[in-house]
């Protein structure tokens, strides 16, 4: 009788650790995700891309940097990530070509002292009003990537002037979606 009761007991305990394993765990996911490290950052990957409410056009065929992302995890860089460059990718110009007009997504690369933008996503908000918010990549050294939230940067204290304070080095129009055609035997100018 008294084995039963150390059985009963030892299962009990069991049972009460896996609830105290699943309640942290669901506590874990509540609170901010781990981000992704992928080899690479792009604009034109699928997550960046729906919440922009933009799709890649059927004609331009996938290349790795096009696909790159396509089942990113998003949230805060996981730990030992030490980010060194930003890509913003927000909706860009119109664009013209021979094909017609392109919906377009505007890439800027920035670089500076990351610290101020770190510390103000970490207090962003959860919900972006007026339309979707740039999409944030954060870059280390060897090009390896996290993709922010998709509201990182919406109502967050001090990130749109933190990254304001970068310096821009390269800005980038990818063509994503064409908007106009141009027609046969017409030429867009």
């Amino acid at each position: 009788m008294a084995r039963a009761g150390r059985v009963t007991g030892a299962v009990a305990l069991v049972l009460a650790l896996a609830g105290c394993a699943d309640a942290a765990s669901a506590g874990q996911d509540a609170g901010a995700a781990t981000a992704e490290v992928h080899a690479g950052a792009s604009c034109l990957a699928a997550p960046v891309l729906d919440v922009l409410g933009l799709s890649l056009d059927p004609s331009l065929a996938p290349s790795p940097a096009v696909t790159a992302g396509v089942e990113t995890a998003r949230g805060a860089p996981p730990e030992g990530f030490v980010a060194d460059t930003v890509l913003v990718c927000e909706r860009g110009a119109t664009l013209r070509d021979s094909a017609g007009e392109w919906r377009s997504v505007r890439a800027t690369r920035l670089e500076g002292d990351l610290t101020p933008l770190l510390a103000g996503v970490d207090r962003a908000s959860t919900v972006c009003t007026g339309g979707p918010g740039p999409q944030v990549w954060l870059l280390d050294a060897l090009e390896d990537a996290v993709l922010l939230e998709p509201w990182a940067v919406c109502g967050a204290d001090g990130v749109a002037a933190a990254l304001d304070d970068l310096d821009v080095v390269a800005v980038t129009e990818h063509p994503v979606a064409l908007v106009t055609d141009a027609g046969p035997g017409s030429v867009a100018g």
